[in-house]
C-alpha cells in the first residue's frame, strides 16, 4: 500500500514537471524579448510584518496585483481567490453563499485588511473552524493587491494562522478620476461601481462604491434553483495625510449582504461597519513605527424553515509596532497586540474575550548570502490562558537566480465562541434525539508547521517555486456524540481530534511571447484527521492533487486569459453525502477591450463548459455563467 502511495506521489510530480517542460518549450518557436516580466524582487509586508523583498523573505509567498484583479472582473473575493494554487475556497454551492478559503489544505487562515485581522470570533458556519467568510468582507473595487503567505505564522500573528495568511491591501489615492463600471449578465445579474479618487497637496483619499444583485441561478445540470436574490452594497473611503514625520490613514467600510433562497425559505444577511486609523513614522534613517487602531462591527441575522437567530459582533483592536535595524546586520520587529471580542447572540447572550500580545523577530544577516531570523510570541487569552509560539525561519540566496528557505514554528487554533458557549439544545427527528452543548472548557488546538521551498529565475521571463510543507495537530476541536443510548445523540465539541498534513506545490510563470504569458500550478496535499482511538483518515474536504493553468494576451488595446482550475482524489464524507464527482475541471475566461482612452468593455465567462460539479459534498456550484460590462474614466 505504502509503495502504491509512493508511486502516485511519483507520476503526480512527474506530470507537473513535463507540464512546466512542455510550457517551456512552447515559448521557444517565439522567444519573447528579453525583459523584466516576473520578478521575486517584489517586495511584500506580511511574511514578516515589514516590507520584505520576495527573494529574501523564507516563506511561500503568492501576489495578487491590481492588474491581475481588474483584468479579471471578478464578482467576490472567493473568485478572486479560486484560481491560486494552495488555495481551495470552501462553498454552500449558491452565489452569495459562505465561502472559506482553506489554505495547504486548512481552514484555519488568518484574513487581514491592510493588516488588521478580520476573522470572526463565533466562526462563520458550515466549514469546520473556519472565522472567515470570503463573500461577505470587502468590495472588489477596493483592493490594491493581495498578499498570501502559505504556512503557519503564530509566532506573529497569534492564533488562527495555522495554514497561513491572507492580507488585503486596499487602494490609496493617487491620480486625480473618477471610473464608473456598469455590467449585467444572466441569473438577472446586475453591477454598477463607481470609484473617485485624487490628491491634493499631502492629502489623498479613494472612494468606492459597489452595488450588486443576483437572482434565480441554474446548476451544471440545467436545473433552476428557485432563488429570490443576492443583493450587496460596499461602500468604502480611505484618507491618506502626509504630516510633518509621518503618515496618517483613516479608513471606514460597510458592506452589507442579502441571501434570500425561497426554495429553502432561508434568509441571511451580514452587515459591516468597520473604520481603522493608522499612523507611521520613520523616527531615523534605521528606526521606524507603526501604531494602528481599529473596530470591526458585524450583525448577522440567519432564518431558516425551522428558526432564526441573529448576533452583533464588535471587535476592537489596537497595534503599536516598533522596527530597528541594529548594526547593519539585524532588523529588529516588536509590537504590541491587544484586542477584544464581544458578542451579543440570540442563540447564548453576550460572550467576551481579551487577547494581549508580545512579538518579537530579528532578522540576522549572519553572512551576504544567508539570513536566519527567529521570532517568538506571547499571548494570554482570557479564555484559555497563556501560549507561547516560537518560529526560526532561514533563506540562503545561492545566487542572484536561486534562492532556498526553510521554516519551523509552533502553531495553534483558538476555539470559537460557537463552541464555548452554544446552549443546550434538543430536538427529535424521526425517532432520533439529537442533544446539543458547548464546552467552555476546551483547549486551543496547538502543533507546529514547517516549509522548506526554493525560488528559481531561469531568465527575464521566466521563474519557478517548489515548496514542501507538513503540519501536526493535537488537541483538533470536533463536536463529538458522547451518548451510548440508542436514539439519542449528544453532540458537545471536545479536544479529541488530530491532524497530519503535507504536500508539495510547484508553480511556473513563462513570458511566451511580448504578448503571451502562462502559468502552471501543481498541489499534491495530504490531509488526514483522527478522531479519538480511530485511525487516521483522509479529510474529504481537501483535494489530492489540484492544477491551475492560465494563458494571458495583453497588448495596447486588449487583454484576454483563460484559466483552468482542477481538483482530483476527492473522498465522500459520508454514505449519504456524497461528491456529484470525486474529480472535475472549471475554466473561466475574461476578455477587456479598450474602445478608446476613455472607454473600455469587458466579457467575463465562468464554468465555460457549464460543468455540473460541487466544492462541497451534496451543494452544487453554479453552471456557466457570463457577464458583459463597460468601464470608463473620467
Amino acid at each position: 500500500m505504502q509503495h502504491a502511495k509512493s508511486n502516485k506521489r511519483r507520476k503526480a510530480m512527474v506530470c507537473a514537471m513535463v507540464g512546466s517542460a512542455l510550457l517551456f518549450q512552447v515559448s521557444g518557436i517565439v522567444q519573447a524579448e528579453e525583459q523584466e516580466q516576473f520578478s521575486f524582487d517584489q517586495v511584500v509586508v506580511t511574511a514578516n510584518r515589514v516590507p520584505t523583498k520576495i527573494s529574501e523573505t523564507a516563506a511561500n509567498v503568492t501576489v495578487i496585483t491590481r492588474e491581475d484583479i481588474e483584468k479579471g472582473n471578478y464578482h467576490n473575493l472567493g473568485d478572486v481567490l479560486q484560481h491560486i494554487p494552495g488555495i481551495n475556497i470552501g462553498s454552500l454551492g449558491s452565489p452569495g453563499s459562505i465561502s472559506a478559503p482553506f489554505v495547504n489544505g486548512s481552514e484555519q487562515v488568518i484574513v487581514m485588511i491592510d493588516g488588521r485581522r478580520m476573522n470572526m470570533p463565533n466562526g462563520i458556519g458550515g466549514f469546520g473552524m473556519a472565522t472567515t467568510n470570503l463573500t461577505s468582507l470587502i468590495g472588489i473595487e477596493n483592493i490594491e493587491r493581495i498578499e498570501i503567505v502559505k504556512g503557519g505564522r503564530s509566532a506573529l500573528y497569534g492564533a488562527d494562522a495555522v495554514g497561513g495568511v491572507i492580507n488585503i491591501i486596499t487602494k490609496k489615492g493617487e491620480t486625480n478620476q473618477t471610473t464608473v463600471k456598469v455590467s449585467g449578465g444572466n441569473w438577472d445579474g446586475r453591477n454598477f461601481a463607481v470609484t473617485n479618487e485624487g490628491k491634493t497637496g499631502d492629502l489623498s483619499w479613494y472612494f468606492s462604491a459597489d452595488k450588486k444583485h443576483l437572482g434565480n441561478y441554474a446548476d451544471g445540470s440545467g436545473k433552476t434553483v428557485d432563488y429570490t436574490g443576492v443583493d450587496q452594497d460596499a461602500y468604502t473611503i480611505r484618507l491618506d495625510q502626509k504630516l510633518a514625520n509621518g503618515d496618517l490613514t483613516v479608513a471606514y467600510e460597510y458592506f452589507n449582504d442579502e441571501n434570500e433562497g425561497k426554495a429553502a425559505d432561508t434568509y441571511d444577511t451580514t452587515r459591516q461597519h468597520n473604520w481603522d486609523i493608522t499612523y507611521k513614522e520613520n523616527i531615523s534613517a534605521n528606526t521606524d513605527y507603526q501604531v494602528k487602531v481599529y473596530q470591526n462591527a458585524s450583525h448577522r441575522f440567519n432564518k431558516d424553515a425551522y428558526e432564526s437567530s441573529d448576533s452583533d459582533v464588535r471587535i476592537k483592536g489596537f497595534n503599536y509596532q516598533i522596527n530597528s535595524k541594529i548594526a547593519d546586520r539585524h532588523t529588529l520587529t516588536s509590537g504590541i497586540d491587544w484586542r477584544k471580542d464581544a458578542i451579543e447572540s440570540s442563540k447564548y447572550g453576550n460572550q467576551d474575550n481579551t487577547v494581549k500580545g508580545l512579538y518579537l523577530q530579528d532578522r540576522w544577516d549572519i553572512a551576504e548570502k544567508f539570513s536566519l531570523t527567529p521570532g517568538v510570541r506571547y499571548d494570554d487569552n482570557g479564555v484559555y490562558g497563556e501560549k507561547t509560539t516560537p518560529h526560526v525561519a532561514a533563506n540562503y540566496k545561492a545566487s542572484d537566480r536561486t534562492t532556498y528557505y526553510a521554516s519551523w514554528g509552533r502553531v495553534f487554533q483558538a476555539p470559537r465562541f460557537d463552541d464555548l458557549y452554544w446552549p443546550h439544545q434538543e430536538e427529535t427527528w424521526y425517532g432520533t434525539t439529537y442533544i446539543y452543548d458547548g464546552n467552555p472548557d476546551l483547549k486551543p488546538e496547538t502543533g507546529w508547521s514547517m516549509e522548506v521551498g526554493m525560488n528559481h529565475k531561469f531568465d527575464n521571463t521566466a521563474e519557478a517555486k517548489l515548496t514542501y510543507f507538513k503540519r501536526n495537530l493535537t488537541d483538533a476541536i470536533s463536536w463529538k456524540n458522547i451518548s451510548t443510548v440508542q436514539n439519542i445523540q449528544h453532540w458537545v465539541p471536545s479536544n479529541v481530534d488530530k491532524q497530519k498534513a503535507d504536500g508539495v506545490e510547484l508553480q511556473v510563470n513563462k513570458q511566451l511571447t511580448d504578448e503571451i504569458k502562462g502559468f502552471i500550478g501543481f498541489n499534491y496535499t495530504n490531509v488526514k484527521n483522527k478522531k479519538g482511538n480511530a485511525d487516521y483518515v483522509k479529510d474529504p474536504n481537501i483535494p489530492e492533487k489540484t492544477w491551475n493553468i492560465g494563458v494571458s494576451y495583453s497588448d495596447e488595446k486588449v487583454s484576454a486569459e483563460v484559466k483552468g482550475t482542477a481538483a482530483f482524489g476527492r473522498t465522500d464524507p459520508y454514505s449519504y453525502q456524497q461528491y456529484i464527482e470525486k474529480s472535475y475541471w472549471v475554466w473561466d475566461a475574461n476578455l477587456n477591450w479598450k474602445l478608446d482612452k476613455e472607454y473600455t468593455a469587458f466579457v467575463t465567462v465562468n464554468n465555460i463548459f457549464d460543468k455540473y460539479y460541487d466544492g462541497y459534498a451534496g451543494y452544487p456550484r453554479g453552471g456557466r455563467n457570463y457577464t458583459l460590462g463597460l468601464k470608463t474614466k473620467f
